[in-house]
């Protein structure tokens, strides 16, 4: 396994326990409305996690803009305090995300195309 598939997993995961967290916890609709929109990004960085192998490059993008959608879910519910219930969530899917805009990219010869699998 790969560090940005292991490390976007976790993010996605305590994303999706703090959102369920918040969901069942609330007091109002803007905050389970908040709640709704973080599970929802969690599982967006789920998916980007789970093909960070295959396409780093947009898997990258997908746990950028979960880990930026989730941090902009939470003004909707009118407080910030829950930016600090998500935040482990949305360092571990922006540290996942930095992991894949590094790995080197793949540049396929088509003379020399050797079959994956």
């Amino acid at each position: 396994m790969k560090k940005p598939f292991v490390i976007g997993l976790a993010g996605a995961l305590f994303g999706l326990v703090t959102a369920f967290f918040v969901i069942l916890t609330s007091t109002s609709g803007d905050i389970t409305l908040s709640g709704v929109q973080a599970a929802l990004f969690s599982s967006l960085g789920m998916g980007g996690a789970a093909i960070s192998k295959k396409e780093p490059r947009f898997a990258g993008w997908m746990l950028l803009s979960s880990a930026l959608w989730i941090t902009l879910s939470v003004p909707v519910a009118g407080t910030l305090h829950l930016l600090y219930l998500y935040a482990p969530a949305i360092l571990l899917l922006g540290i996942a995300a930095v992991l894949c805009f590094m790995e080197p990219e793949k540049i396929l010869d088509p003379d020399n195309e050797e079959e994956e699998s």
